[in-house]
């Protein structure tokens, strides 16, 4: 699926995008070598925000949460050869 935009850009990317045969693959091409980095960042930001929650989190807490997975693995895992 494709997505027709209007946007406003510099007179020397705008010159840019002239010069190419396909503006929109030059678009779509500068856009997704960002997209990694942004990803990454995004992933970060939630692997801190996910760090400062656990740190915030008692003992008791803890050791229920490992319980409750060690319990969900054993309904899980019931009746099945290994």
């Amino acid at each position: 699926m494709t997505v027709k935009l209007s946007i406003s850009v510099p007179d020397d990317v705008a010159a840019y995008l002239h010069s190419q045969g396909n503006a929109s693959a030059a678009v779509v091409d500068a856009v997704r070598r960002v997209l990694p980095e942004a990803r990454r960042s995004r992933q970060r930001e939630a692997a801190q925000a996910y760090g400062e929650y656990l740190r915030r989190r008692s003992a008791r807490q803890s050791a229920d949460d490992r319980a409750l997975m060690e319990e969900s693995n054993d309904i899980a895992l019931r009746d099945s050869q290994w």
